[in-house]
């Protein structure tokens, strides 16, 4: 066990190997501009996507978008935000078998020269050969001794930083200046305080950087959730008074320079919140149960929505409530702004009723996310399941399915998950994406 984690920790010496590659990183970069390709689009999930997503909001960079859902809806605004031929397209995948990042890139692939393409992958991956095959732009290696979530300081959030124009250079020393040991000290206290009960972590960063509390969320929830053990981190918390199951961080750095110093700090953290938790922070045994039922539903190509007879009702979900426990709101609708803005209100109304703490998470992207705590941290979950029928649907080419039934699946084997994890889980199904403007009162 120990030999496995070792080789997970190249991390640790990402800010300096990235440094040594900052100037090649920032030629290419140039040498895109040059291209003509002034627009950035980061197909990827999770750790894959949210560096880049951190970096930009927090520099204010608009060029740089990000794709990393299955709602046909979304897919039609990225490809319509900006002229696709002055797009860079950049494709993450670790493994380089992740469903959505290979949809992505066979969607776009139709619709696009090979040239605006970049594949990061690992080494001999099924992306990789793609991307020879397909003579891509470039193809990055991925490092193969860093897990996806922990790769922020590598090429997965340095390559991005080059594309918008950031002073990576200085985001990297600062990184190296970090204070291991004080990390490592807080990674212990925060362990400790979850041990004693206070397993909510509240993250409260900076109007300029709040970004990063989606992307320490990733980081935390997948890392120390499982063997039953795992601290759940709140994003956008709408109580306003401190419970008895929380702690709360607000120490962050407001300059976007500080960020890889932010990432590492964290990872550091993280590492020794794990270690105190006794899990091994570097494995998500519990991810690849949603894949597996939802590619059995992906299979039987069903009409509607799916679902579970097993599934409770929304008013069930709430009297299962008890203290301590928390309520994720899981939502397969388009991830626009008013959406989002809805479901606060809607997360916000069951925090009051039931008192207890809530998180709200967009799929499939909470999969990538958050979906390792759910099935493997401590069962004090309830989760309700948003669903609705698309009002559009895209196909994926040589893929044989839609974006739809993609989501759909996913939905789907997620409950499927959930449930043979023992969890509590309600299905609301709408009959369009816009009825969840209505449902504060559910």
């Amino acid at each position: 066990m120990f030999r496995r984690r070792m080789k997970r920790l190249g991390w640790i010496q990402a800010p300096r190997a990235s440094l040594a590659q900052w100037g090649a990183l920032v030629a290419f970069a140039d040498a895109a501009r040059r291209d003509g390709l002034t627009r950035v689009l980061v197909c990827g999930m999770g750790g894959s996507s949210l560096t880049a997503e951190v970096v930009a909001r927090a520099c204010g960079a608009t060029s740089l978008h990000v794709l990393d859902s299955t709602d046909p809806a979304a897919v039609l605004e990225a490809e319509r935000a900006a002229a696709l031929d002055r797009t860079l397209f950049l494709v993450v995948s670790k493994s380089g078998t992740t469903v959505e990042t290979l949809a992505f890139y066979r969607y776009f692939a139709a619709r696009a020269q090979p040239e605006q393409f970049v594949a990061v992958t690992g080494p001999g991956t099924p992306l990789e050969a793609l991307a020879r095959e397909r003579r891509l732009r470039a193809v990055f290696p991925h490092p193969p001794d860093v897990g996806g979530r922990y790769a922020a300081l590598t090429v997965v959030g340095m390559l991005p930083t080059a594309l918008i124009g950031v002073d990576g250079r200085v985001l990297l020393e600062r990184a190296l200046a970090v204070d291991v040991a004080r990390a490592k000290a807080w990674g212990v206290a925060l362990a400790r305080a979850a041990l004693a009960g206070r397993d909510k972590l509240v993250l409260r960063p900076p109007a300029r950087v709040a970004a990063i509390a989606a992307w320490v969320e990733q980081l935390v929830a997948e890392s120390s959730g499982k063997a039953g053990r795992g601290v759940v981190p709140l994003v956008d918390d709408p109580a306003a008074e401190r419970r008895p199951d929380t702690q709360i961080v607000s120490e962050f750095s407001e300059d976007p320079l500080d960020l890889g110093a932010e990432f590492l700090k964290w990872e550091l953290a993280t590492w020794e919140l794990c270690n105190e938790l006794g899990v091994n922070a570097f494995d998500q045994p519990d991810v690849e149960a949603a894949k597996a039922f939802a590619r059995e539903e992906l299979a039987r190509r069903g009409p509607g929505a799916g679902g579970s007879d097993a599934t409770l009702t929304p008013e069930d979900l709430a009297r299962a409530a008890r203290p301590g426990d928390y309520l994720a709101i899981l939502a397969y609708l388009p991830p626009r702004l008013d959406v989002a803005a809805a479901l606060g209100a809607l997360r916000a109304a069951w925090a009051a009723r039931l008192g207890i703490a809530t998180t709200l998470g967009f799929g499939p992207r909470y999969l990538h996310s958050t979906g390792q705590l759910h099935k493997g941290g401590p069962n004090t979950g309830l989760f309700l399941v948003l669903t609705a029928d698309d009002a559009v649907d895209l196909e994926i080419p040589e893929m044989g399915v839609t974006f739809g039934q993609l989501k759909r699946a996913q939905a789907t084997g997620d409950i499927r998950a959930l449930l043979a994890k023992g969890r509590r889980v309600a299905h609301l199904h709408l009959r369009r994406p816009e009825d969840v403007f209505g449902l504060t009162a559910v």
